[in-house]
């Protein structure tokens, strides 16, 4: 099975200049619903704080402190989010290694920190406040600071909640289905001429589409789940070879010879 051939050119001036802008206007946008969004103080003697009217690039609407801090923990996570796209951006940029195929992560990353910084949010206010009270005692600070640095920080923030909850929740067991990845524990014979045909021997093979003999890729003529036939290809290279299947790829644990 080959890589796909999209996105593997280098990004072109025009996409980086596009996506940059996005981002840059995307943060405009999200700073402006963050300070509107912001939640009034209560006033003097008021046990609750009010609410007030939201007016974000003609949009108007009356919203409520709780409200409020939702759109707060969104407007920080996808902020936090903006910031870690534009670190990475410029990196790669600055470094000429940016593919096309990054440029969807970059677009989509501050949705994903917005979505992240809700769920935390929701998380800890159910930990931490009844299921009657209210977002009155919450201060609007350190939420948005959390939800910032969890859009900044979004893959370790992902990796912290699995590692929590898989410790709460028992883990799935795999279907029948399940692309499961494939293990070398051999290939016969060591050595082999291109047109001959070798046998690779390990478990998980069933699935196995191709074989790379050095920078020359196979496809496989029989395999089950313990071993797979191939013929070696005619610009095949001496190394190890690597099997690769839908559920990942294995290497063999000793090289093989391609005879003259």
């Amino acid at each position: 099975m080959q890589d796909s051939p999209v996105g593997t050119d280098y990004a072109r001036t025009r996409d980086i200049v596009a996506v940059a802008l996005v981002i840059v206007l995307m943060a405009a946008a999200l700073v402006a619903l963050l300070v509107q969004a912001w939640p009034p103080p209560a006033g003097a003697g008021a046990r609750i704080a009010p609410g007030h009217t939201l007016n974000w690039f003609g949009w108007r609407t009356h919203v409520s402190r709780d409200k409020s801090m939702f759109l707060v923990v969104l407007a920080a996570g996808a902020l936090g989010a903006c910031v870690h796209v534009s670190r990475s951006l410029y990196w790669y940029v600055g470094n000429r290694s940016l593919r096309r195929s990054w440029l969807m992560m970059y677009l989509a990353l501050p949705f994903v920190g917005a979505l992240l910084g809700l769920i935390v949010y929701l998380v800890l206010r159910g930990g931490l406040v009844t299921g009657a009270g209210s977002s009155d005692d919450l201060n609007p600070y350190g939420v948005a600071a959390i939800a910032a640095l969890v859009g900044l920080f979004s893959r370790e923030t992902s990796e912290k909640l699995r590692a929590v909850f898989a410790t709460l929740l028992a883990p799935a067991q795999p279907g029948r289905d399940q692309a499961m990845g494939p293990q070398v524990r051999g290939v016969e014979p060591a050595e082999a001429a291109p047109g001959e045909t070798v046998r690779v021997t390990g478990v998980g093979l069933a699935a196995a589409t191709a074989v790379r003999f050095g920078a020359a890729e196979a496809r496989v003529a029989n395999a089950t789940d313990t071993a797979l036939t191939v013929t070696v290809p005619a610009d095949a290279a001496s190394g190890r070879l690597v099997v690769r299947a839908p559920g990942g790829s294995a290497t063999s644990p000793d090289p093989f010879t391609v005879r003259e």
